[in-house]
């Protein structure tokens, strides 16, 4: 049983949750609808969907994995007693796990493939797996390059979830000419959205490397808080809030104008997050304040994504 709580830890199944709402919320409550109101009725089998959350998932565990792996002197030195890879699972069993996991996923886009007729969700897939090992053994190392790529990845799950439908739609003639007259409103909303997952995911990069600069600075990492120290990044993730304010806050003036004054008025409860978040770095923040800062961005992008629901069209 511990072993499983272990592996459960490990792929980080509450963020995997979450992201399986994200694709869920952005595909029930924005693309199917939009979808409905074009005409268009040949849609992906049940089995396509859920080939593309097992491969979605299963990329993204995989990830969290080998980012483990990599990552055992500096989670030795910043937290010792949270240590799962080389102390609670042995490293070759982590390895194994990664493996499987990736061949889970690659099993799962071949099978897109075969369903869509197409092999653009197997080369994304692919290269997404490529890309987070690239992060964990490289990437994350370098000064803004980490965080920037783990930012494009939280984008482009919004992203495919929006047009994970074009895939197979456009193999289809009458249903993709039907498609197309509304593929340009869902391109605006998912875009927003995506736009928003990325600053969210990169404010989040950057306090959570606030909070591991002494065991990044023992290993050589050059992240923001070694490189500029955490008054200078303090700043920066300030600046950033600013700006995903303003997005936020010209969002709720289009879905004002456009009369959807329930997405309009939840989203003030993430406005409300994304400052509270920023008043914990106020003087001079310790790692209790960074835990709770990337607590409370967890929340923002929740609170932000689930606003989807309440936009009608």
């Amino acid at each position: 049983m511990k072993l499983i709580f272990n592996w459960i830890k490990l792929v980080r199944l509450p963020n995997l949750l979450m992201m399986a709402l994200i694709v869920l919320t952005v595909r029930y409550a924005i693309v199917l609808p939009f979808l409905q109101v074009a005409g268009v009725t040949e849609l992906p089998s049940a089995l396509a969907f859920a080939l593309f959350l097992m491969a979605v998932l299963s990329t993204a565990a995989a990830g969290n994995v080998i980012n483990d792996i990599a990552d055992i002197e500096i989670d030795r030195t910043n937290k010792p007693d949270k240590l799962i890879v080389g102390n609670k699972i042995k490293i070759k069993t982590a390895r194994n796990g990664y493996l499987a996991l990736v061949s889970v996923a690659v099993l799962a886009a071949i099978g897109l493939s075969f369903l869509s007729k197409n092999l653009n969700l197997f080369i994304l897939i692919g290269m997404v797996n490529g890309l987070l090992w690239f992060y964990a053994q490289r990437y994350k190392r370098q000064l803004v390059i980490g965080n920037l790529v783990v930012a494009f990845l939280a984008a482009l799950l919004v992203l495919i979830a929006g047009f994970f439908d074009m895939f197979f739609l456009m193999e289809q003639a009458i249903s993709w000419a039907k498609a197309t007259t509304v593929i340009k409103m869902i391109l605006e909303i998912v875009g927003v959205y995506a736009i928003f997952a990325f600053l969210v995911s990169l404010i989040r990069e950057l306090v959570k490397d606030m909070q591991d600069i002494k065991g990044d600075a023992k290993v050589g990492c050059r992240s923001i808080p070694v490189v500029l120290g955490l008054s200078v990044s303090s700043y920066i993730v300030w600046a950033l809030q600013a700006v995903l304010l303003a997005v936020i806050g010209w969002w709720q003036i289009t879905l004002f104008k456009d009369d959807a004054v329930a997405a309009f008025g939840f989203l003030f409860i993430t406005d409300m997050l994304i400052l509270l978040s920023g008043l914990q770095l106020i003087g001079s923040p310790k790692k209790r304040e960074f835990g709770i800062v990337s607590s409370l961005l967890k929340l923002v992008m929740l609170t932000g994504i689930l606003s989807i629901l309440f936009i009608s069209l």
